[in-house]
């Protein structure tokens, strides 16, 4: 693919305006998940509260997740996308208007924000990206998804920068106000967009979610890619949240450098993100199994290395190959599903992404046993454990060449 085709896919207003909603609303994810980790440490002083707040996140991911895998072939995507953004919107709204009455914002406060926060994620995967692929051609897909993909690891980088600054100039109330702003802003562009059509289903939400579950384990495609999301949300997700840990604990720098490296994962993804965008991966599905088993792989470099370039080094590519996995992700499951059952078939996928709860559980327990590298390395070994129990599964259903095939 060339770089035309980048132009190409910008010309398309649909695309472009459903690309902005959502690089909106992402950016105040990756703002509040830096903010109120940060308040919550300071209201508590207690660092698993900040982990409960990304707990109450992704369980927001995971029962909105369940609810359209029953209910989306049932709903119209851009009312669906519009109602959560406006709720996102409306309770950051009362909650700054609640603080501006003389109350602080607490804990129960922030743990309500994020959980909705996370129902819109969920959302915000299952449909607006659908309907942002549907606006494109069919031979512009793939790069199209992958583009988007790309803006949400930008914003990792954006996210937690913006609310440097208002921890640095402003307060928190600023910051909730702030995120009203970037919801608001997302409900306006997706309110511009013509209402889709909402598919004829005579199905029962029950025989709608029997379907789902049917195409799923008849597809080589959707089995192995959702089977395998459970994998890297549980046992390579959490590992994000550990760079930083792990690198005070083997090399003990100073707060610059500590900021410095741990950007690293970021700036591995914007490059993953973008050789993807640019480089057409014909054999998607043992490329995107190849990528997990990089990420899984670097997560052990890393723990076990006692160079900081190597280190570096493992973290710059772990970034790389989980811009490229998610990108794969998103374009898989859009391709192999039919139209009236892709909703919620992405929904069936956020429930495995909402899973990643249970790796930061994973992760708390361990925290007591052992050390972060030891964490890490354990972490490592069971998800390519896990990972390869799922492969054998597969395998035994499916041929091994239509794990080749385009």
């Amino acid at each position: 693919m060339n770089i035309g085709v980048l132009f190409e896919i910008w010309r398309t207003k649909a695309f472009t305006i459903l690309f902005l909603a959502g690089f909106l609303t992402s950016v105040a994810r990756w703002f509040e998940v830096f903010l109120f980790s940060v308040i919550a440490w300071k209201l508590t002083g207690n660092a698993s509260i900040a982990a409960l707040l990304i707990m109450l996140r992704l369980l927001g991911v995971a029962a909105t997740g369940v609810t359209f895998s029953f209910a989306g072939a049932f709903v119209v995507k851009k009312k669906v996308v519009l109602g959560a953004s406006l709720i996102c919107s409306l309770c950051s709204l009362l909650v700054f208007v609640y603080s501006q009455t003389g109350q602080n914002i607490n804990v129960f406060l922030l743990g309500l924000l994020s959980t909705v926060s996370g129902a819109l994620w969920s959302i915000d995967f299952s449909f607006r990206r659908p309907m942002l692929a549907d606006a494109l051609p069919d031979d512009l897909i793939s790069a199209g998804v992958s583009l988007d993909v790309l803006s949400s690891h930008a914003t990792r980088i954006l996210g937690p920068l913006f609310g440097g600054i208002f921890l640095t100039y402003f307060d928190l109330n600023a910051g909730v106000f702030f995120l009203f702003l970037l919801y608001a802003l997302s409900v306006f562009l997706v309110s511009t967009q013509k209402e889709d059509a909402l598919t004829t289903n005579t199905n029962s939400y029950t025989q709608s979610l029997l379907k789902v579950i049917g195409q799923t384990r008849d597809d080589v495609n959707l089995l192995s890619v959702i089977s395998l999301t459970f994998v890297f949300n549980i046992f390579a997700l959490p590992f994000i949240a550990l760079i930083s840990l792990l690198l005070i604990e083997k090399f003990n720098p100073n707060e610059l450098y500590i900021g410095m490296f741990t950007s690293l994962e970021g700036i591995g993804a914007l490059i993953g993100g973008t050789a993807i965008t640019v480089i057409a991966i014909n054999k998607k599905l043992i490329s995107f199994i190849t990528f997990l088993g990089i990420i899984l792989l670097c997560i052990s470099l890393s723990a076990s290395s006692n160079s900081i370039y190597m280190y570096s080094l493992s973290i710059l590519i772990f970034g790389m190959a989980t811009a490229c996995y998610s990108a794969l992700q998103s374009t898989i499951i859009y391709l192999n599903s039919t139209p009236e059952l892709r909703s919620s078939t992405f929904s069936l996928l956020t429930i495995a992404i909402g899973c990643g709860a249970l790796g930061s559980l994973n992760i708390y327990l361990m925290s007591t046993f052992f050390t972060t590298e030891e964490i890490s390395n354990i972490m490592a070994i069971e998800g390519l454990l896990v990972g390869l129990f799922f492969l054998i599964v597969a395998l035994v259903r499916f041929p091994i060449y239509k794990f080749f095939e385009k």
